[in-house]
């Protein structure tokens, strides 16, 4: 329940920001500022609020003071419409700011769901929440989309508006469903730190192999998935010249695939281990960026029909991807300090998401900016994604006490 109404909030209101601030006039030059501000404010808070989370005894609390004041931020966010000056820099002020809840949030949520969920029952658990939040994403983006498409002129940000104010109500939603958690199922890890904790904690990570090894294939696999963040649509849009609605319908079949898939990758785990989902999830990235590769060089239909089949197989693997990155990172991590150590990880993380989008674009850039470019550009792209297919796989087939996940 949590999840979803989590999810709810990122769909009306989150996922609909570009489409908001360019109504209320953006240029595109304001949309970049949109894009790259959050995950800066993002990098600088993870460690401070992982910190802070390891100091509480109940690490619930801040999920709930974190979810309750992102909605917050959305209602004024909705209300920036009312303004007559300085409404773009107003809202780019205000999307900056709501990156610290939502940081804050996605930091604490990991480390308070292994205080109240016992080793055994992550995996089933955890693939429930996931297949219901991609249940609620195929869903209600339609619904949504549907909405805006049907009302006009000013309606539309009246529309939106209203997305944004009902985050506030579902926050509130949500902070009932937490507060019924298991009131006895408390973190004893509350001893007093500091910063001069982050650097002792960063020791212990980095002499431990296990993080080390997965901290090498996490890096190679994401760097390969974000490296395309900014020119996927432009592959998409450009090259295969796929309009509007082909867009959409691709999204929403590889939706459906990933929903279909994610209680087989979670069976799966219970015989080969969490770690062979993951590489399951870095194969689905390659095949994705791979037939992309294919398809800008064929023509004609056989472009599109080539392009939707296998664009639809690797996206079913990131279902398997959503469901045993986090298991894997707490599979590795010590279980003192949890919040700061998962801080750290995602700090590390958050600089690929910050300069990989870029480094894409910069390649893409500098070899012409048209299709011999893309084509390229993908090529590599594609290169990197293989190779952290294969070190996932290593990964896995290295130690084989990890094969079955812990019963």
């Amino acid at each position: 329940m949590e999840g979803v109404l989590y999810t709810l909030i990122i769909t009306l209101a989150h996922n609909n920001n570009n489409l908001y601030a360019t109504r209320l006039g953006a240029t595109s030059s304001d949309l970049g500022f949109i894009a790259s501000l959050p995950p800066v404010v993002g990098f600088l808070t993870l460690i401070p609020f992982g910190i802070m989370t390891d100091h509480l005894r109940k690490k619930k609390t801040v999920v709930m003071l974190s979810a309750f004041a992102l909605s917050i931020v959305y209602v004024f966010v909705g209300m920036t419409a009312f303004l007559t000056t300085d409404r773009i820099s107003v809202l780019i002020i205000l999307l900056v700011i709501a990156n610290i809840p939502m940081t804050l949030y996605n930091s604490s949520w990991q480390a308070f769901f292994s205080d109240v969920s016992l080793p055994s029952d992550r995996t089933m658990i955890y693939s429930y929440r996931t297949k219901m939040n991609t249940a609620v994403g195929i869903v209600f983006p339609l619904i949504t989309g549907m909405i805006l498409t049907a009302a006009s002129g000013q309606g539309k940000i009246l529309v939106h508006q209203i997305y944004y104010f009902l985050a506030f109500p579902l926050a509130l939603c949500q902070c009932l469903v937490l507060h019924k958690t298991d009131k006895q199922t408390v973190c004893e890890d509350t001893d007093k730190i500091s910063f001069s904790d982050v650097r002792r904690s960063i020791s212990v990570l980095f002499a431990s192999k296990p993080f080390r090894a997965f901290l090498l294939v996490a890096l190679v696999v994401y760097c390969g998935w974000e490296l395309d963040w900014s020119l996927y649509f432009q592959a998409q849009f450009r090259y295969l010249h796929l309009n509007e609605t082909q867009m959409s319908f691709i999204a929403v079949i590889s939706a459906i695939a990933q929903f279909i898939t994610l209680g087989y990758w979670s069976r799966l785990s219970h015989t080969k281990g969490i770690r062979f989902i993951f590489a399951i999830g870095a194969g689905g990235f390659a095949l994705c960026c791979t037939s992309m590769f294919v398809s800008l060089l064929l023509t004609g239909d056989m472009q599109h029909v080539f392009y939707y089949v296998f664009q639809c197989i690797g996206s079913s693997a990131y279902s398997a991807f959503q469901l045993s990155l986090l298991l894997c990172l707490l599979d590795v991590i010590p279980e003192r300090k949890k919040s700061l150590s998962i801080a750290i990880y995602n700090t590390i993380l958050l600089f690929t998401n910050i300069l990989m989008p870029y480094l894409g674009v910069f390649v893409y850039n500098s070899l012409g900016e048209n299709q011999k470019a893309m084509l390229i550009t993908m090529g590599m792209i594609a290169l990197v994604r293989i190779i952290g297919f294969i070190l996932a796989i290593m990964w896995w087939s290295t130690n084989k006490a990890h094969r079955k996940f812990v019963q």
